[in-house]
């Protein structure tokens, strides 16, 4: 009771204007205060929301590279079982069988040529390349289809320009791939 017998006497003390005064700034405080602790929440909660969105984001972004990572580590199990079929493949010996199955040794520029390039330390890419002339569509269908039946070869470049009628030159680039470690005995 005594604390609010001297808020009555201070306030008393006060003349009118005065005390609408000091009222209005104590007012003008407490609101100052309202809107400034209004002001840090909102902002607080807008950064924090998008925080949560760029998480989100980056969420999905993992999860992109979990899916992917899972493909190639399907994809090389998958490469690695078709790599152990059949390990004295020879990509020159296969590609002379197919043209003597065609019977396409005749429209052979020259011999193919073979180079290795290795991929990321662990596989060698073995290349052939070779060159055919005057060659029609069919012929070229039934080679590109004979290499196609082998898992372990793949066409890596073609190149068709056309020559004289209905004849085609073709630029043809076929890879296969061996373990990095089994490339020293080829």
């Amino acid at each position: 009771m005594e604390f609010l017998e001297k808020i009555q006497t201070t306030l008393l003390r006060f003349e009118k204007r005065e005390f609408y005064r000091n009222i209005g700034i104590y007012f003008g405080i407490v609101l100052a205060l309202i809107f400034g602790l209004m002001y840090y929440y909102f902002s607080n909660v807008l950064y924090l929301k998008k925080e949560l969105k760029k998480t989100k984001i980056k969420r999905e972004e993992v999860q992109l590279i979990l899916r992917k990572l899972k493909n190639v580590t399907k994809q090389s199990q998958e490469v690695n079982a078709v790599l152990l079929e059949d390990k004295d493949f020879k990509i020159k010996k296969f590609f002379d069988d197919i043209i003597e199955q065609q019977n396409i040794k005749s429209k052979q520029k020259r011999e193919a040529e073979v180079s290795e390039e290795v991929l990321y330390k662990r596989y060698t890419e073995i290349k052939l390349t070779a060159q055919f002339r005057q060659m029609n569509t069919k012929l070229l269908c039934d080679l590109l289809n004979a290499i196609e039946q082998k898992a372990r070869v793949y066409t890596k470049e073609l190149s068709i320009t056309k020559a004289k009628g209905a004849s085609l030159d073709v630029s043809l680039t076929i890879a296969t791939l061996k373990p990095q470690n089994e490339t020293a005995k080829t």
